[in-house]
């Protein structure tokens, strides 16, 4: 009885390293391929900053960076439990909780109006009366808010395309909108392209951009994934994200 009960501790003994060394690291969570694949929205203002980012998560877990990139924020938000990424870098918005957990901001992104030549409006809460049309990105975070908030204004949707932001533009020259709302990037695309247009004073709203991981990592590649964030950010990643994406306006480090 003795002789067995040695034999099953001596199993014992060998079985709980073997057990521990056979548990994932955060790292190997967050790239379990061997790369890391980082969904991306593919505008300026999204993608222009979420890929530098998404390569220095790469660069602190060891590993190549890949991109995912999506045409617009319905592609992007449907791609969530699909397994075509590791991890997601967008608007909190559009990460489902029920199948993303996600970090601490990275950064932020005004939404602001664009009003058509000939269309004084002295600032963004102007902006909802009867008899004006606003023009916004189908299913994007200025939609989503605007569909929730504005009362008597009539909001006009506005699929992204290849062809933006000249659709915007016909958009608001040919009167079906009398202002568009959208990020500030996009909002700066657009004015460039149409003298004559002036940006309204004032952000309708902010959208919170931050980095998703498919639902079920554990805690400690949460966390890890989270420090890298909050690292980007104080190492300046960030900031020299936005500028390299020529993002001047509305567009900041989210505040820790």
């Amino acid at each position: 009885m003795r002789r067995k009960l040695n034999l099953f501790s001596a199993i014992a003994l060998f079985s709980i390293p073997l057990c521990a060394a056979a548990q994932p690291t955060p790292g190997s969570e967050i790239a379990p391929a061997g790369k890391l694949r980082g969904a991306v929205i593919g505008i300026r203002v999204l993608g222009g900053v979420g890929e530098p980012i998404g390569k220095f998560i790469a660069e602190k877990l060891g590993v190549p960076f890949e991109a995912v990139v999506y045409p617009n924020p319905q592609a992007y938000e449907q791609s969530f439990g699909k397994g075509e990424w590791d991890i997601a870098i967008g608007p909190r918005v559009l990460a489902p909780a029920d199948k993303a957990d996600v970090t601490p901001d990275a950064w932020v992104i005004d939404l602001l109006y664009l009003a058509a030549a000939g269309k004084e409006l002295a600032s963004a809460d102007q902006v909802d009366r009867p008899g004006v049309k606003v023009g916004t990105i189908q299913n994007s975070p200025s939609d989503r808010f605007l569909t929730r908030t504005l009362k008597s204004a009539e909001l006009v949707r506005l699929p992204l395309s290849p062809s933006f932001p000249g659709d915007a533009i016909e958009m608001l020259r040919g009167g079906k909108a009398d202002v568009f709302g959208a990020d500030s990037g996009l909002i700066d695309s657009i004015a460039g392209g149409y003298p004559g247009a002036t940006i309204v004073a004032g952000a309708f709203n902010t959208v919170r951009a931050a980095v998703a991981l498919p639902k079920g990592r554990s805690f400690a590649a949460q966390a890890r994934l989270a420090e890298i964030v909050n690292e980007a950010k104080r190492a300046g990643v960030v900031q020299k994200a936005i500028e390299q994406a020529g993002l001047k306006n509305g567009v900041r480090v989210a505040p820790d």
